[in-house]
């Protein structure tokens, strides 16, 4: 009898034991998680959604959170929290209060169209919204709750194959290196093109226009690049580099595509540079 029950007493503390981890990690019982998140892209990730859960408070801590598809559902859980100590005090109206930080990577390509649940889950506490994935576009539809909020419902995705940027220079006499850069692009394969107007991560609205031209005093210039392509990036990088060479650097060259954020970077008088898989 007495060792029957001093088995129970094991088990009841080990019970109790894991009810207070799972509560620890509870971060949402009080004022909550906001959500903010972006498609984006990288030379290591690929095409990706980044989903970063934060949360003000005057102890300072590292979310670990790991995430699991299965079907049509997306679980994503907090797993542990690491304490970075006290929050430090800034004169203003913030006062003692900082943010805590986690975030997940959900590649593109695990997020077939449709719409999943979406389950977060901290401690004890589980929020479920619909996510729903279209073309290019990402909602998620959290239902009224002081547990989880976020003020951005959907994100809109660059489309594949998209090369965008800009050259910028100085002296409308300039603008004859350019008007060159572009040909020998368009020579290449890359084609003029147009994306539906949305706030695309990396990608604002009044860069979206291909060959806009925008004009600062005394005579300042920059033109707007927007071009579908599917070939080698590494080739789009040998043009500018020419031309970045022939306009003497006066003429600064900045590209990116959208698959891989691959970048080409051209300093108006300074050096020229890519950055690539």
């Amino acid at each position: 009898m007495k060792r029957l029950l001093h088995v129970l007493l094991i088990s009841l503390a080990a019970f109790c034991t894991q009810c207070k981890n799972r509560d620890e990690l509870n971060v949402m019982d009080d004022e909550g998680l906001s959500l903010y998140w972006q498609h984006t892209a990288d030379v290591e990730r690929g095409r990706h959604l980044r989903l970063s859960f934060f949360k003000s408070s005057s102890d300072k801590e590292e979310y670990k959170f790991e995430y699991r598809i299965q079907g049509r559902v997306i679980d994503v859980r907090l797993v542990e929290k690491i304490s970075k100590g006290k929050c430090p005090v800034f004169p203003g109206p913030w006062g003692e209060e900082c943010q805590s930080w986690g975030d997940i990577y959900i590649p593109e390509s695990e997020l077939p169209q449709g719409t999943y649940q979406f389950r977060l889950q901290t401690g004890k506490t589980t929020v479920t919204s619909a996510f729903v994935v279209g073309h290019n576009q990402y909602e998620l539809k959290i239902p009224a709750s002081p547990h989880f909020t976020t003020n951005i419902p959907v994100i809109y995705a660059i489309p594949k194959g998209i090369v965008f940027g800009s050259a910028y220079y100085y002296g409308k006499e300039n603008e004859l290196f350019v008007e060159a850069l572009v040909e020998d692009l368009t020579k290449a394969g890359l084609k003029p093109t147009t994306l539906p107007a949305h706030p695309y991560t990396y990608l604002p609205e009044d860069a979206q226009t291909h060959l806009q031209k925008r004009f600062w005093e005394p005579d300042s210039y920059l033109i707007n690049f927007l071009f579908s392509y599917e070939g080698d990036f590494g080739k789009v990088a040998e043009i500018c580099k020419k031309h970045f060479e022939q306009s003497q650097k006066r003429v600064g060259i900045g590209l990116w595509n959208s698959d891989f954020m691959e970048q080409i970077t051209g300093e108006q008088y300074g050096t020229f540079s890519t950055y690539m898989r």
